[in-house]
């Protein structure tokens, strides 16, 4: 009878990390789905991704493996149907590869919603990486998107998406820009080495960027332009070449418990933005000031900080209407700002 226990207990275990097709049941990294028809790519009847998008309706699989060669699906996938599951499986990530494509983004996920994105490679594409465009609840995760000569991803007027634990590094411009785009979560992605910034915020609200490492970026680390109400929390932003973060024409926005060090320029910039509340950030060794209060950045809340050993001042206050409290600091250009 323990025999038998066992062979059962392994046959679930197999069952849930590798994958079954039965009774209209497909479980797929631990993820249940019912009654979903499933779509194998490659196969006879479906050698590329883009076949298999094209065949597929509302609410299909479409599992894809690595091709058994070794070599990179040379095509670009646009999805425009909901609720379709692209996820790729096996021991390596298949790689969608751009090089023999034109002008084109990666994957394109259009007026849609609904769609999950998993475990690709996404490179060398002329355009972005992942391109989101008028959509809305879509969840991409765990891919790797690189080398891409526009964004790694790009948001265009689309809400309430999870972008989480993605690795996004060595694309043309910014690692991830959303525009127009709101209520989105960008949670525990790793950003590094892009050519601009590493995720821009333009007229872009009420967003959450939580967890992220962004690293080594060409520009900013987070940059917000015209956006406001978003939460900024507990990311690590290290090593940009100019501002960690960097808010112009932003207001009522909370930076909260981020670790913002050894950035080109200042740490946290605040220019023209109003109202918003840095709190209890770790701000050091920055190449300007640690927290800088810019030209008309006023009524902020600056509390519980720890700014040392940045170039110029930990703390810089450009105007009189900030609040300052219990922040921990060696130097400011006004007095009772450190305790």
């Amino acid at each position: 009878m323990k025999s038998s226990k066992n062979k059962g207990l392994v046959m679930a275990i197999l069952l849930t990390f590798v994958g079954v097709i039965f009774l209209g049941i497909v479980i797929v990294g631990g993820i249940v789905f019912f009654n979903e028809k499933t779509l194998m790519v490659p196969s006879d009847e479906f050698p590329s991704i883009s076949a298999a998008v094209t065949a597929a309706d509302p609410g299909d699989i479409i599992l894809v493996k690595t091709k058994e060669d070794g070599t990179p699906y040379e095509e670009n996938v646009i999805i425009d149907k909901k609720n379709i599951k692209l996820i790729g499986i096996g021991k390596t990530k298949p790689v969608l590869d751009g090089d023999t494509v034109v002008g084109a983004d990666g994957i394109t996920i259009d007026t849609t919603s609904g769609v999950l994105v998993q475990n690709f490679i996404v490179q060398n594409f002329a355009s972005d990486g992942i391109f989101l465009i008028n959509s809305n609840s879509n969840m991409i995760k765990e891919n790797t998107v690189n080398e891409n000569d526009g964004e790694g991803f790009l948001l265009d007027n689309s809400a309430s998406n999870m972008i989480k634990g993605n690795t996004i590094n060595e694309n043309g411009l910014d690692g991830m820009d959303l525009n127009n785009s709101a209520s989105n979560m960008i949670k525990g992605n790793m950003v590094n080495d892009n050519g601009s910034d590493g995720i821009f915020l333009s007229t872009s609200n009420s967003n959450m960027i939580k967890g992220n490492k962004v690293i080594d970026n060409t520009f900013d680390g987070i940059a917000l332009s015209n956006s406001s109400t978003n939460m900024i929390k507990g990311n690590n932003v290290i090593y940009n070449g100019d501002d960690g973060m960097d808010l112009n024409d932003s207001n009522i926005n909370l930076i909260k418990g981020n670790k913002v060090n050894d950035n080109g320029d200042n740490g946290i910039d605040l220019f023209q933005s109003s109202s918003n509340k840095i709190k209890g950030n770790t701000v050091n060794d920055n190449g300007d000031n640690g927290i800088f209060l810019n030209v008309n950045a006023n009524n902020n809340d600056v509390f519980f900080n720890r700014a040392f050993d940045n170039e110029t001042f930990d703390i810089f206050d450009g105007d009189s209407n900030n609040n300052f409290k219990g922040n921990k600091c060696d130097s400011s250009n006004q007095p009772n700002i450190c305790n």
